[in-house]
C-alpha cells in the first residue's frame, strides 16, 4: 500500500511540473484575442431645420392654387354705319350735256344736284332718244355696258351743287347701213327713277331692232 502512495504521489508531482512549464512566472497569457472588424460610421445627420408651414395659395404647397394674372379684356372697337342718305330723285336733278361729240361716238353727260339736300346716285341711267320731252322711243333704248372694262356701278354722293357723269355712246356710222331716222330729243331717266330729264338732241337712229346706243355706269367726277 505503501508503494502504491508513493507511486501516486510521483505521477502528481510530474504534471505539476509539465504544468509549471508551460508558463514562465510574469508572462502574459499567450491566447489569441479575437479579431474585431470596426463597422462603418453611421452618416453624420444634418441637424433638422424647422419647415415653415405653407400659407394656402403660396407655391410649395400642392393643392394651393396658384391666382392668374388678370386678364385685361380686350377693347373692341365698333364703327358705327354711317346714315344713310336718300336716293337722288328726279326732281333735285338737272341734266347737263356734258362734254363730247359725235366724231367719237361719245358723250359724258353730267347729273346735277340742284337741292339742298345730300343725296346717292347709283346703277345706270335710262337712254333713249325721242321725238319731245315726254315722246316715244325712237329705235331701241341704249344698252347697258357691263363688260370688264367698264366701270362697275357704285354709289356716288352728290352733295348741293355737286354732279356725277355716266357715258353715253352712240355708233353714228350705222345709219348708213339703215333707214335712218332723226329725233330731237334725248331722253334719260336718273337711276331708280319713273321720272324722266331731257336735252335737245338733233339726232339720226336706226329703227328697231337694230342697236346703237351704249350707256355705262355713274362715277364721280
Amino acid at each position: 500500500m505503501r508503494f502504491k502512495s508513493l507511486i501516486v504521489a510521483g505521477l502528481a508531482a510530474g504534471v505539476a511540473i509539465i504544468a509549471s512549464g508551460c508558463d514562465s512566472p510574469g508572462s502574459a497569457p499567450t491566447t489569441p484575442q479575437a479579431t474585431r472588424t470596426p463597422l462603418p460610421s453611421a452618416p453624420a445627420v444634418p441637424p433638422t431645420q424647422a419647415v415653415q408651414p405653407t400659407q394656402p395659395g403660396q407655391a410649395g404647397d400642392p393643392g394651393a392654387t396658384v391666382p392668374k394674372a388678370t386678364e385685361v379684356p380686350a377693347t373692341k372697337t365698333f364703327v358705327a354705319d354711317p346714315p344713310s342718305l336718300p336716293k337722288c330723285v328726279t326732281a333735285q336733278l338737272i341734266l347737263d350735256k356734258g362734254f363730247g361729240g359725235q366724231v367719237g361716238g361719245t358723250w359724258f353727260l353730267k347729273f346735277i344736284n340742284s337741292s339742298s339736300r345730300t343725296c346717292v346716285l347709283q346703277g345706270f341711267p335710262g337712254v333713249s332718244q325721242t321725238n319731245g320731252p315726254s315722246g316715244d322711243p325712237v329705235g331701241e333704248a341704249a344698252v347697258r355696258d357691263e363688260g370688264p372694262q367698264a366701270p362697275k356701278p357704285a354709289p356716288v354722293t352728290l352733295a348741293p351743287g355737286g354732279a356725277a357723269q355716266f357715258e353715253f355712246i352712240t355708233y353714228p356710222k350705222q345709219v348708213n347701213e339703215c333707214a335712218a331716222l332723226r329725233t330731237s330729243t334725248l331722253r334719260v331717266y336718273p337711276p331708280d327713277n319713273t321720272e324722266s330729264l331731257w336735252l335737245p338732241w338733233d339726232g339720226l337712229i336706226c329703227p328697231s331692232p337694230q342697236r346703237m346706243l351704249i350707256v355705262r355706269a355713274i362715277t364721280p367726277i
